[in-house]
């Protein structure tokens, strides 16, 4: 390894390992200092030491797993009685998370393979993170065969890039593709994973009991989205002013699992009606995918007539798996055969798609987005808009950009959603946004939000 990266990378000066580790030594020390110097911070320094801090603890995992590579190269590890790379880094870290340890070590090994150099490359001008890495390290190989004209290195670079977006794009991205070029695979892995599934409890000392459920990712999407969508938090209303809800969101959770299942015993004991309204709409899942696979995966699950679109009898021909998949607003892809399950079973909510992504604007004019509109706005925003915020679209409002008491209408194109923290600061600060077709762009300038009806304030 220590050759490797001398032949990519110009080596240090003398001298200079000697100087970092005496710095390494001080910044130790200085972290002890930190907790108590903290008042002493104005508020713009205390939200430069958070961003700060995690950017060089990233980098600090970084060295950690090249310093394993050079290890490795050297025999150090193999020298010592560490059974490899991940105890001998424990060994050396004693008290960090056993997660990150054995992050480090694994990504230690596999950057002191030289087939690897662009990864270790990656890492040491701090272009990718460690989990990053080892995302990338483990999604290439599952969708290299598919991709027979790619180079290896090419295809690392790629998904190291999205190093940004966090180790679970990279995930997705390598669903994506193997959706595209090899859809019976991951129809496959459904079906096993279906075959593994599994329920289980135990009761507790403490009298509680502790539920454990493996579910394939097509049944464990349908069940997060109806425990995310009924988990949202519910202010309580005292005298006129409401009080916050001070339920943990593991709580939240568990009441919605509990309300959806007295619900469903009820419908099945045919003691309770089937539920209509919203309990029965946010338990349904929205499900985005190009016409052709929902078409296709329709007919062939017989919720289609059998006819071709002349209205001429259709060939029998449909294919056995389709290529493409679906994303869920929870982020959840799914494969075809999933969906034309769920368009069987389950109340699954198509959003059709226009050109460059546009959901198709099915919105009337009324006070509140409800229904189909509501469903192209989760469609385009998946979460809320406000910046730097991720709340899922259950626990969102949908927000009329130019308010309805200023003339603003009820449609999609002046809508964005909203968690309830951030529809109280653009109320409060009068914030204002533009509306693409695609996303929602906020002005964080007080004050630009139109009260009355008339041209929008200049920005």
């Amino acid at each position: 390894m220590a050759q490797l990266t001398n032949a990519t990378r110009q080596p240090a000066a003398p001298g200079t390992g000697a100087r970092l580790m005496a710095h390494l030594e001080q910044v130790a020390a200085d972290l002890q200092e930190w907790p108590g110097a903290l008042w002493q911070l104005d508020e713009a320094a205390l939200g430069a030491v958070v961003g700060s801090m995690l950017r060089i603890g990233s980098r600090f995992e970084n060295v950690a797993a090249l310093v394993t590579a050079e290890a490795l190269s050297r025999g150090t590890v193999a020298n010592s009685t560490a059974t490899g790379a991940p105890a001998w880094v424990a060994r050396q870290a004693v008290g960090a998370e056993p997660a990150v340890v054995r992050r480090v070590g694994a990504v230690g090994v596999e950057c002191a393979d030289p087939r690897n150099d662009v990864v270790a490359e990656a890492l040491a001008s701090g272009s990718a993170s460690v989990p990053a890495a080892a995302a990338a390290l483990r999604e290439v190989p599952r969708v290299l065969p598919l991709l027979p004209t790619a180079d290896r290195d090419d295809l690392l670079g790629r998904y190291l890039s999205l190093s940004d977006h966090g180790w679970r794009t990279l995930r997705q991205l390598s669903t994506r593709i193997v959706g595209e070029f090899a859809p019976e695979q991951l129809v496959r892995d459904e079906e096993r994973q279906q075959e593994c599934e599994s329920v289980f409890w135990t009761d507790l000392p403490s009298g509680l009991t502790r539920f454990v459920a493996e579910l394939s990712g097509g049944h464990a999407a349908v069940v997060k989205h109806a425990l995310q969508a009924l988990s949202a938090p519910t202010p309580e209303t005292e005298d006129d002013a409401p009080e916050r809800d001070l339920r943990t969101p593991a709580k939240r959770r568990a009441d919605a699992l509990v309300r959806l299942v007295d619900t469903a015993a009820g419908v099945l004991d045919g003691t309770t009606p089937r539920p209509v309204g919203e309990f029965g709409g946010t338990a349904k899942i929205l499900v985005t995918l190009d016409y052709n696979t929902l078409y296709e995966g329709l007919r062939s699950a017989g919720r289609l007539d059998q006819l071709s679109e002349d209205g001429s009898a259709a060939c029998e021909s449909a294919p056995t798996y389709l290529p493409g998949i679906g994303r869920t607003t929870d982020g959840d892809d799914l494969d075809a055969g999933t969906l034309r399950r769920l368009a069987c079973d389950a109340g699954l909510i198509p959003a059709v798609l226009g050109g460059d992504s546009e959901p198709l604007d099915v919105g009337r004019a009324k006070r509140l987005f409800t229904g189909g509109l509501r469903t192209a706005i989760i469609h385009r925003d998946q979460h809320c808009t406000f910046p730097g915020c991720d709340r899922p679209p259950d626990w969102c409002d949908a927000h009329h950009v130019r308010p309805w008491w200023a003339g603003g209408e009820t449609t999609l194109t002046n809508a964005a959603l909203l968690c309830a923290r951030h529809h109280t600061i653009v109320h409060r600060d009068l914030l204002t946004a533009h509306v693409t077709p695609t996303g929602v762009i906020w002005d964080l300038t007080p004050g630009l939000m139109p009260t009355r009806p008339g041209p929008s304030p200049a920005a």
